[in-house]
């Protein structure tokens, strides 16, 4: 990998002249956020200095917006998102989607304002300084650097810990805070002859463990891959390997787009909404070895800390996490390095020769044909024509019809649990890119919808397609106009149901009231056109089969389909159910539905 080009001197006047200096050796092209008086400095440097090749700022509805696309611009590019606010209410409103991004492990960094240091416990407006209101003890527990920039000569050195804190090993968001005044501060300051690298760091094998498992895979007679979101720079290799000893392959909910779902060795996915071929595969008696890949093995990834599949002494988990690592106390064989360095090396060892990266694609299945390598569960739903739509069938037929590269990003609620048991997108063979993106650790409702904004900043040429419910956008749907005012083709999905239905269906299946859960109803294509975002409404199966979805996903401006899904149909959430207990007095177990 090569280092970014070494800048040794900095023609920085002040701090704020500093950070763009900072973010351009990066080349981070945006800062995401909303401005507001303490961090206007940053803002009025960026637009004096407008004609130089520096970071844009880019205008968002909401600070949590801000970092959902700061978020989205990282899962795209690889590379370090950032977001900026002001204090007070600014700060604060970062919060939900800094944690989501500690829980998922993305690095982004947070720049937010200060008042005045000499205001400081004086009750200036939107302080957030210590002597009130602490936005810095707020930040501590869901970043990975959290500092308070209290003078300029601290500023380069605190950059520094930020980054190589966010791309760590173990990666996430930082949080730097800095007053107003310090920000015009003059500084001289000179870059280091450092290599600016803004990409997570990846860690060497140690050679003893990778000949244990080299020899593990080479002794084995029959075992099955489980892959998190950690491998998907190793998937070359490691369809490599699995296709010479005709091993097995499952998915995790939040890796589901790794793999086509027809390949032939794929087994489903494993964890909450998954499939029970990929549970049997999983089993003692399919797979004396399984192999896990860089999973975060959390509730939703182990089917609630099911001990008889994944989290058992046959495991041997190969991660460039050591947090993931932890939680794998109980497998055979843990490696700590880069899936990619390591199954790279291993087929290099192995001898064996890497596919070609000509092959053909394969032909995008017919959505009537019922899958023979995994199991689906209610597959006549999947086939069926109904008014309002049936969820299942939508989910199978659009994942069928859209472009293979399509970036896909799934709201929280019951498009996570629909997309990951009925998503069947004809992903790209070597594919080193996760293509559906999903967010269930911390489970944030709205955060596809600016996830998915700032994927497309971050690769203005690859459709994006965002798969939220109308809860989520009753949240977040005023961040669709930063689509619109950019020119930026996402497309938005919107499941309208009326309801809040993971609540609705989990309230029925824990025996509770159902009791507010119910939404107004509201025509979403109207909504969009008042945006003045082409939209439309879609109530039946002949009008979803009208769309192009290959031109829609690659015209110039954004598009809102109001898709009118019946609110009774059940999204599969027993495995959810059960984790969270029953009512009183009914502790049987839920059956998926």
């Amino acid at each position: 990998m090569e280092p970014l080009p070494r800048v040794m001197k900095s023609p920085s006047s002040t701090c704020t002249d500093l950070l763009i200096d900072f973010f351009s050796l990066l080349d981070i092209r945006y800062i995401f956020g909303v401005p507001g008086g303490n961090i206007d400095p940053l803002c009025h440097r960026l637009a004096q200095r407008r004609a130089e090749p520096i970071p844009r700022w880019i205008l968002t509805r909401s600070e949590a917006g801000a970092a959902y696309m700061a978020d989205g611009y990282f899962r795209e590019t690889g590379k370090i998102g950032v977001c900026g606010t002001t204090s007070g209410p600014g700060a604060t409103n970062l919060l939900t989607p800094i944690a989501n991004a500690f829980v998922d492990n993305i690095p982004l960094l947070a720049i937010t304002a200060q008042t005045p240091i000499s205001t400081f416990g004086r009750g200036a407006m939107q302080e957030t300084s210590g002597a009130g209101i602490d936005s810095m003890l707020m930040f501590e527990g869901c970043t990975r650097y959290n500092s308070l920039v209290s003078h300029p000569d601290q500023l380069i050195h605190k950059l520094h810990l930020a980054l190589s804190n966010a791309l760590g090993l173990t990666p996430g968001p930082v949080h730097l805070s800095i007053p107003s005044d310090i920000l015009t501060m003059p500084i001289s300051a000179a870059f280091n002859d450092y290599p600016y690298i803004n990409r997570p760091m990846e860690a060497t094998p140690d050679k003893q463990l990778l000949n244990q498992l080299r020899n593990l895979i080479s002794g084995a007679s029959k075992a099955v891959f489980a892959l998190g979101p950690g491998a998907e720079e190793a998937m070359s290799s490691i369809l490599k390997i699995a296709e010479t000893l005709n091993w097995p392959i499952v998915t995790f909910p939040m890796s589901r787009g790794l793999i086509n779902a027809r390949h032939p060795l794929f087994r489903g996915v494993f964890g909450t909404a998954g499939h029970e071929s990929a549970r049997l595969a999983l089993s003692r008696e399919s797979a004396p070895l399984v192999f896990v890949v860089g999973a975060d093995l959390d509730e939703t990834a182990t089917c609630g800390w099911d001990g008889t599949t994944i989290l058992s002494s046959r495991m041997i988990h190969v991660s460039n996490n050591p947090e993931q690592l932890s939680r794998s106390y109980m497998a055979r064989l843990n490696v700590l390095g880069s899936p990619r360095v390591v199954f790279n090396t291993l087929v290099k060892d192995m001898k064996l020769n890497r596919q070609s990266e000509s092959r053909p694609t394969q032909i995008p299945p017919n959505p009537r044909e019922k899958p023979d390598n995994f199991s689906v569960m209610h597959w006549e739903d999947c086939i069926t024509d109904a008014s309002p739509l049936n969820p299942r069938q939508v989910f199978t037929y659009v994942s069928s019809q859209i472009p293979g590269n399509t970036r896909v990003y799934v709201d929280t609620g019951n498009s996570f649990y629909w997309s990951t048991h009925y998503w069947m997108q004809n992903i790209p063979d070597f594919t080193t890119h996760n293509l559906v993106n999903i967010s269930m650790g911390f489970a944030t409702m709205g955060w596809a919808i600016g996830a998915s904004i700032g994927c497309k900043f971050g690769h203005p040429e690859a459709p994006v397609l965002c798969i939220t419910g109308d809860g989520s956008v009753l949240m977040s749907s005023l961040e669709f106009t930063v689509s619109g005012q950019n020119r930026l083709n996402v497309v938005f999905m919107v499941m309208n149901n009326g309801s809040l239905g993971t609540i609705r269906h989990g309230q029925k299946l824990r025996g509770f009231e159902n009791t507010a859960n119910t939404l107004p109803e509201v025509n979403y294509a109207l909504m969009g056109r008042a945006m003045g975002i082409e939209s439309y409404r879609v109530c039946t199966m002949d009008q979803l089969r009208q769309i192009n979805w290959g031109a829609i996903l690659n015209q110039r401006d954004p598009v809102i389909l109001d898709l009118v899904i019946n609110g009774d149909v059940a999204p599969p959430i027993g495995q959810r159910i059960n984790a969270l207990g029953r009512g009183a007095g009914n502790d049987s177990k839920v059956k998926p539905v």
